[in-house]
């Protein structure tokens, strides 16, 4: 049986996507899994050396993983040497076209297959709401960092007007972080590429889209 009074094990963060500036002119950008939380890490120039940037977690100062804050800045002092870290509770820009019944925590998804930096095949770890069933394998496209976000609002907007007109794969709901929708879900479909024999079918699909 164990002692009351043992503490329990501090929650190990796992970087779920990072942005690393290689030349350490600029910062560098890590998104962390904090439990059942995400939270934003910022690692200032000249803070560390190349190779630390690239796999940051063991020279990190201890965090308050448990208080409220959304991104922790770490610096170095140029002058003592010391790290600096300061902390911004901050909420975070998210998309604003939320036009499907359906949002998926983003930490419920698991990650199959790698696609691009921000966008992967997953299956869903929870009960989605869909004819497809949680063990098949859907795209999932996210916003990794804020400046991200636009252009998954575009693309979340685009969607929603292709909706119902057989012009793009089924959209099958928002994905959220702490709240807040930054990414969306795709039916994955398997096609194989157009050639000059369906030259009449992507002139008919054009047509419809013209007509949007």
């Amino acid at each position: 049986m164990a002692d009351d009074h043992t503490e329990s094990t501090p929650v190990q963060p796992i970087i779920l996507s990072m942005e690393v500036d290689d030349d350490d002119v600029f910062e560098s950008y890590y998104r962390l899994q904090i439990g059942n939380h995400v939270k934003y890490l910022i690692i200032s120039p000249a803070t560390f050396d190349r190779d630390t940037v690239s796999t940051p977690l063991q020279s990190l100062p201890n965090l308050p993983y448990d208080k409220e804050w959304t991104v922790a800045t770490i610096s170095r002092d140029q002058t003592s040497g010391q790290l600096k870290t300061s902390f911004l509770n901050r909420p975070l820009p998210g998309v604003k076209c939320k036009w499907h019944h359906t949002s998926v925590n983003c930490l419920e998804l698991k990650k199959t297959k790698q696609l691009t930096l921000a966008a992967l095949e997953a299956v869903s770890q929870s009960t989605l709401p869909t004819t497809l069933g949680s063990s098949s394998t859907m795209i999932a496209k996210i916003a990794r960092f804020d400046w991200e976000v636009p252009r998954i609002g575009h693309e979340t907007r685009a969607y929603q007007l292709l909706e119902g007109h057989g012009l793009s794969p089924p959209f099958l709901g928002h994905i959220h972080e702490n709240g807040r929708i930054m990414g969306f879900l795709l039916e994955k479909i398997e096609r194989r590429s157009a050639s000059i024999q369906d030259l009449s079918e992507c002139e008919a699909a054009l047509g419809k889209l013209r007509e949007l």
